[in-house]
């Protein structure tokens, strides 16, 4: 847009002349500018000197006659009505003028008369403004009538104004008071004066065209399109841009009728008419952006371009160049129009031929096609000088011709041109013009448009997730990856070949990212040519290699129509590819070195593989004829732009393409090509949590059409110490074929269960199918390096890693020997997780390369060692018999055959469903000393460093308030987890019967019950099972305890506690019976106590006599002797380890009573009144 003049990219202002008073002029103009609209433009002048006159107003032209113009529109036609045509002339006159002698009378008069004659012909309205000193007073009526008189003057645009509205003295909110005043109203004149002349001249060039085609019988199109023309800027000047617009448009139609010639096309005819439909385009595209009508701008593009587009049959070729230069600047000038207009997005996704990068990409193969012409024309002249010398054309007087300049003497005139001059003065201009410059801009310009379309097509807002978000995304990367290209392609014409190369990379990135290898392959032609002319011959090889895998793995047809003639003629069929990647191989595997020769050319007589196994032989001798052979070494690693480019630094100057190329570098994709070459699969094989020796299992598959040489490889693994290199050794590995054989034995079980209803050839070929299964068929088997890895099929390789220590443990790179001067490297840890297989291919034709699934976890290249070398030993110990009431001693404990740095172990009691809430409690000995009462949830708690072969041991006491059982899980983090529990069986020490009796000899006679069974007394059992007394009859009880198991127990002591509402009341004391030594009780012992009973009053209901509390402990403290254990054979007890246990290794603290308190129930009884 910048191309077009300045008075072409704005609208035109109405121009007002100050005459007089110059001091005047720039406040006037400035308070016109401010307050009236349309503003205008002013040049002032200090008298009305004529010379100056006629150049701002013009002269009268006499009358012509009537006939089809030379051209089409006057080139300074409209810079002239901007610049050079007042519409309204404003004369400042002094008051002392007015009023004064009568020679200041006349002089004064004298210069209104001449501007009056001057501006009156083309209807300008004259304005005149008296200026005096102080505030406006009437003029004298006899003064007023000689100026109306003498200037035939309106006495309404005769109007007073005082020297105030420019005094820099007054404030300015004073002085504008004044200017509204005195100015205002004289400006309401000149805008009405500036519309009265507009309109005029209109309806002047109306009639023009009337009285043209009174005269001719029609109005030529010509006068057709310039009157149309003149109305519209008119229209403009109006500021009424509906008819603006409307006249334009009938000026492109009227246009479309001018002739360019018969029999034959006219090349100057055709270049004026463009040129003029160019403006008038132009112009109309402005007013309907800036009325925000997008509709009938994309009429008005699309118009333009379908009438005036095409190019005329018959123009010499250099017309045709200069055409398509014109047609380029028509897309380039609107898609600048539209991107700095306020156009949706919506509008301009629905219209996709208007949005700016389009139109812009559009005048860019506009301006390609111009190159080739241009390059075509300057063959044909033998790239001779040109012919003709520019300088001697000058522009025409009509817009868009050129004519010859005359020198004759010390005039000056000129000579019209001839087509066959036009051409050739096309062809010099063609010349002149850096095609290869313009180009490149046009491409560049496209590319800023495109980023900042995608930068600004947020709203609406797209998830980025969603598939219409990556859809958007997508086609946005391809057209970006497409710009890219076309600069790259320009920087090569123009041997920039470095700015050339990394834009490659970035197209490059993105095809193989989306997967367009039509487009890839025609972007590594490109590139490869221009990593040779740089001699970069390590990229230029890997580039023809992937360029024979895209190639091969491409239909014919793709290749036979998308490709240019030097890809049909290289990769026309799979030998062609065969003997690309024979060559490249070839050259890489004998490392840096002379590579003149081009790496295309085969020789017939040698095979692809022949030349191949060659090429490693001689990098094997020059490897050992060198000590420090230079060699090749390549690193795939995968990369996330988007990610690399949030967290690269912005850089000042080079913008985002130099930012893109700068990550590309530095993460090695221009040697990412071995991700489409070869296809790396594998991971590490499942393990225990103590492993002695970690399994990678890694197999490569080759897509290249011929083998490729392997003499070694290895795996870079990095845990928390740091990274080390394992040697690679080829084949699956023991620890899969021990997969293997368990999933032949499961296999042959089924087989075998199944095998009834089977022939014998039908079982035979089910077990070689079985033993088959670890290897598919195009599974390479090999035993030793080298080893050749043959085209479409896995090399499978393993490594067995001895883990340093526990945490993660991965494998961070993956480097293959092709020789010993080439090498390339995977970075695993670059590809993200979970991925059977990291290449083009996830699978190569649905081809795996480990059968058994569950041993391979394939893309798992990272995995946990929970634990180095033997898991430690956890035991329960606990004791055989545990008690009801006695907190029994139970210890964990936990042998480390390896140091142990860190540990936690964490305890928990799981009580039975329905067991009722704290009948069971668990305290331990802290490393305070103390007792603490743990939670039975669970509580976790550090154990101190262990070294090796050193143990610890957990002292706990568990008691349980009934009967019942309840399980102790302990768990050991070492991190590995190690389990173990244990069953607690909680029982009841005693067993205890009570036997009532009353006194011999006395009888009572009591309420009518069933006798007590085995009483042989009066007392007796009622109904609901309560033994009736009588108030004051003597009873005895006799409660006998029996210990039940197998443990010693010394009874201590023994109380009753008598209910309250029993009614009873004992006569005698229960430690009298026990004695002052404590009584010896084993297994079956029983013991008598004796109790003297006296009932002392009735009861209403049965109560029980009362609770026997005995307090007893055992003989021997109690020590766990039964315990459980983990080890590799399962759980087992064991009583040896805690035996050999050291006991500065056991806690030492505090430990709860040995004394237990046991409370045995007695019977119930109801006490009732006797009967006599």
């Amino acid at each position: 847009m910048n191309s077009f003049p300045a008075e072409l990219r704005t609208p035109p202002l109405p121009l007002i002349a100050f005459i007089g008073c110059p001091e005047l002029h720039k406040d006037v103009g400035t308070y016109f500018n401010q307050t009236l609209r349309p503003p205008f433009f002013s040049v002032g002048l200090a008298e009305p000197n004529e010379q100056l006159l006629v150049r701002l107003f013009g002269t009268k032209k006499q009358q012509e006659p009537f006939s089809t113009p030379d051209g089409i529109l006057k080139a300074d036609w409209f810079q002239k009505q901007r610049q050079r045509r007042a519409a309204v002339a404003v004369a400042f006159v002094p008051r002392s003028d007015v009023e004064g002698d009568p020679s200041s009378w006349m002089r004064m008069l004298s210069g209104l008369r001449t501007l009056r004659s001057t501006s009156s012909h083309k209807g300008v309205q004259l304005l005149l403004v008296v200026v005096q000193d102080r505030a406006p007073t009437e003029l004298p009526p006899d003064r007023v009538a000689g100026l109306c008189n003498n200037l035939s003057l309106d006495q309404r645009y005769l109007c007073l104004v005082s020297r105030r509205v420019v005094d820099a003295s007054l404030s300015p909110e004073e002085r504008r008071q004044y200017q509204d005043a005195e100015l205002g109203p004289l400006g309401q004149l000149v805008t009405d004066a500036a519309a009265a002349y507009y309109a005029a001249a209109a309806e002047r060039l109306r009639q023009k065209q009337l009285d043209l085609a009174a005269a001719l019988g029609s109005s030529p199109p010509e006068v057709n399109a310039a009157i149309a023309f003149k109305l519209a800027v008119l229209a403009e000047f109006r500021q009424d841009w509906l008819a603006a617009v409307s006249s334009y448009q009938a000026a492109a139609a009227a246009l479309q009728g001018v002739p360019l010639g018969r029999p034959t096309v006219s090349c100057q005819r055709h270049a004026e008419v463009t040129a003029v439909a160019e403006i008038v385009h132009f112009k109309a595209m402005m007013l309907l952006l800036h009325q925000q009508r997008y509709a009938e701008v994309v009429q008005q593009l699309r118009g333009h371009l379908a009438t005036f587009g095409p190019t005329p049959d018959g123009l010499p070729l250099a017309a045709v160049a200069a055409h398509h230069g014109w047609l380029a600047r028509q897309y380039q000038a609107a898609a600048e129009m539209v991107a700095m207009s306020r156009m949706d997005q919506a509008t301009l996704q629905a219209h996709k031929d208007v949005s700016p990068c389009y139109l812009l990409m559009s005048a860019a193969q506009i301006a390609v096609t111009r190159k080739a012409l241009a390059d075509q024309l300057h063959h044909l002249r033998g790239y001779g000088p040109p012919p003709l010398d520019v300088s001697s054309v000058r522009k025409g007087r009509y817009l868009g011709q050129v004519e010859f300049k005359k020198v004759d003497g010390t005039a000056v005139g000129h000579s019209d041109m001839t087509d066959a001059q036009f051409a050739l003065y096309l062809e010099a201009e063609e010349r002149r013009i850096n095609h290869n410059q313009q180009v490149l801009d046009l491409l560049l310009q496209a590319q800023t448009m495109h980023l900042k379309q995608t930068g600004q097509s947020a709203a609406p807002p797209i998830a980025a997730g969603t598939a219409v978000g990556r859809s958007v995304k997508a086609a946005a990367d391809r057209l970006q990856a497409r710009l890219t290209w076309l600069i790259a392609e320009q920087h090569v014409d123009t041997h920039n070949l470095t700015a050339a190369r990394k834009l490659l990379l970035q197209t490059v990135y993105t095809y193989r990212r989306d997967g367009w290898d039509a487009l890839l392959l025609q972007s590594l032609l490109l590139l490869r040519d221009v990593c040779q002319r740089l001699k970069l011959h390590q990229e230029a090889l890997l580039h023809s290699l992937e360029l024979a895998c895209v190639a091969d793995s491409l239909p014919s047809s793709a290749n036979s129509n998308s490709q240019p003639a030097a890809t049909l003629h290289e990769l026309a069929d799979h030998e062609q590819a065969i003997g690309l990647a024979a060559a490249a191989l070839a050259s890489m595997l004998t490392g840096p070195g002379d590579k003149k020769g081009s790496i295309m050319k085969t020789s017939s007589n040698v095979s692809p593989g022949d030349r191949v196994t060659a090429a490693a032989d001689e990098a094997q001798q020059r490897h050992a004829n060198s000590p420090t052979p230079s060699a090749w070494h390549y690193t795939v690693q995968q990369l996330d732009l988007s990610a690399a480019l949030q967290q690269a630094p912005a850089q000042e100057d080079g913008g985002r393409a130099t930012n893109v190329a700068d990550v590309l570098q530095q993460y090695h994709q221009q040697e990412f090509g071995w991700w489409r070459i070869l296809t790396i699969a594998g991971g590490f094989m499942a393990h225990a949590p103590d492993p002695a020796q970690l399994q990678v299992c890694v197999a490569v598959y080759n897509q290249l059409p011929i083998p490729i040489p392997l003499t070694g490889a290895t795996v870079t693994l990095v845990d928390s110490k740091g990274s080390w290199v394992q040697e690679l050794l080829l084949g699956p590995g023991p620890q899969q074929q021990a997969a293997v054989a368990e999933q032949q034995q499961s296999a042959a079980a089924g087989q075998s269960s199944s095998a009834a209803g089977l022939s014998a050839a039908d079982c035979a070929a089910a077990a070689n199918g079985i033993h088959a299964m670890h290897i598919s068929d195009s599974t390479h088997t090999a035993t030793a390096w080298p080893a050749q890895l043959q085209p479409g099929s896995w090399l499978v390789a393993h490594a067995l890693v001895t883990p340093r220590t526990a945490g993660s443990v991965g494998v961070d790179q993956l480097l293959l020997q092709l020789s010993d001067l080439c090498s390339v490297s995977f970075l695993l840890s670059s590809f993200p997780p979970g991925r059977p297989a990291l290449g083009r291919l996830s699978l190569p034709g649905g081809q795996e390369p480990f059968k058994v699934q569950q041993g391979v976890k394939q893309g798992v290249w990272v995995t946990k060692v929970q634990h180095v070398g033997r898991l430690p030993n956890l035991q329960v110990v606990m004791p055989q018999s545990m008690l009801v009431a006695e907190f029994c001693l139970v210890e964990v404990r936990v042998h480390a055959f390896a140091a142990q740095s860190a540990a936690s172990l964490e305890l928990s009691l799981r009580s039975p469903t329905g067991a009722v809430p704290g009948q069971v409690t668990m305290l331990a000995a802290l490393p305070d000393g103390k007792l603490h009462a743990l939670s039975t949830e669970g509580h976790a708690m550090q154990l101190p460093e262990l070294a090796a072969g050193s143990s610890f041991s957990q002292r706990l006491w568990v008691r349980s308030t009934l009967a019942s059982s309840c399980r102790l899980v302990a768990v050991l983090s070492c991190p590995a987890q190690v389990h173990q529990s244990a069953d607690l069986h909680f029982v009841e020490p005693f067993e205890h019967v009570t036997r009532l009796a009353g006194e011999l000899g006395v009888h009572t006679l009591v309420a009518p019950a069933q006798s007590f069974a085995n009483s042989s007394g009066p007392a007796a059992s009622d109904s609901a099972g309560a033994v009736a007394l009588a108030v004051g009859q003597v009873i005895f009880a006799q409660v006998l305890i029996r210990a039940v198991h197998d443990v010693e127990l010394q009874l201590l002591g023994a109380q009753l506690e008598l209910q309250k509402d029993a009614g009873l009341q004992v006569m005698n004391k229960l430690s009298d019976q026990l004695g002052d030594r404590p009584l010896q009780m084993a297994c079956g012992s029983v013991y008598c106590l004796l109790l003297h009973l006296v009932p002392l009053g009735a009861t209403s209901s049965p109560a029980s006599i009362g609770r026997l509390q005995l307090r007893w402990k055992r003989r021997q403290p109690v020590t766990p002797s039964l315990s459980t254990e983990n080890n590799a054979q399962g759980r087992v007890q064991d009583t040896a380890v805690a035996g050999h246990m050291p006991t500065s290794d056991l806690a030492v603290g505090a430990a709860p009573t040995e004394e237990v308190l046991t409370s045995l129930e007695l019977p119930q009884v109801i006490v009732q009144d006797s009967l006599l």
